[in-house]
């Protein structure tokens, strides 16, 4: 079963990359061009490709939620999935198996976070145009939605960390949901469907209103993986960047928490 993991893991980064790939060089085909040399051309593709961005894919923004939710927490959905410890003296040990699943998880999101970021990067950086980083960056001052700094080398390195952290919590939320799937090729999509919701809902309100912009901005997927990368429907943020990330991190995590205890108790009951 190890082994096969291990080759079913392996493919996925193949695949998944092969996908980051090409999207980073369709990126750089449609910037060429059309961005305007005031600025910094690397950090402006960049950006223009990150979730939310104008050269955003939803093929890629789906992917992602599916790989970086799965890659650290699908072998221990399986093991959960396939009574691998049915002993009342195993189900005692559940604590243990959620916090290592949880910190795996985590890591594993981040991790692949962080170097899908590098990647792309380094693409644009051999194939396209070198990183050079300014000072008030006309980019960042006027075609961002919100961003921290007018530095774009503090800009980019605080993106790329808040949004690593920001993926690690989304896929503890998609591993906590995952404690109640049983089927394990579900528990695949839970990832995408669960973020798809999530960009969608705001809609259903009316997304002009100050307070419900507050209100779905708080808890918007973009929020939390994608820090100062959006719009919704061209209104500006309501909220700062930095504020709104630690509002959603701490909404993913307390829903995080509060389904992981309630699955817990439920083990400790039926041991």
């Amino acid at each position: 079963m190890l082994k096969r993991t291990k080759k079913i893991i392996s493919i996925t980064i193949i695949l998944y990359f092969f996908l980051i790939t090409c999207h980073t060089f369709v990126s750089i085909k449609d910037g060429q061009g059309i961005l305007s040399a005031g600025g910094n051309i690397s950090v402006s593709i960049f950006f223009e490709m990150q979730a939310g961005g104008g050269n955003g894919s939803e093929i890629v923004d789906l992917t992602m939620m599916a790989v970086l939710s799965v890659i650290g927490s699908g072998l221990f959905i399986y093991i959960k999935n396939n009574n691998m410890f049915d002993s009342v003296q195993q189900r005692l040990r559940y604590k243990r198996f959620l916090m290592k699943s949880v910190i795996t998880t985590f890591l594993a999101a981040t991790g692949l976070s962080i170097f899908t970021n590098l990647y792309e990067m380094s693409l644009i950086n051999w194939f396209y145009f070198p990183f050079t980083y300014k000072m008030n960056d006309p980019f960042l001052r006027s075609h961002r939605p919100s961003n921290f700094t007018n530095n774009d080398f503090v800009e980019i390195l605080l993106f790329i960390i808040l949004g690593a952290v920001g993926w690690g919590i989304f896929a503890i939320f998609i591993f906590s949901i995952g404690l109640f799937v049983r089927k394990n090729a579900f528990y695949i999509i839970v990832g995408p469907i669960i973020g798809l919701v999530l960009i969608l809902l705001p809609i259903l309100g009316n997304i002009h209103s100050l307070i419900w912009r507050v209100f779905s901005y708080s808890w918007f997927v973009y929020t939390l993986i994608a820090p100062g990368q959006y719009t919704f429907i061209s209104e500006a943020p309501p909220i700062k960047p930095g504020l709104s990330f630690i509002i959603a991190a701490m909404i993913y995590l307390a829903a995080a928490v509060l389904l992981i205890s309630i699955w817990y108790k439920k083990q400790r009951k039926e041991a």
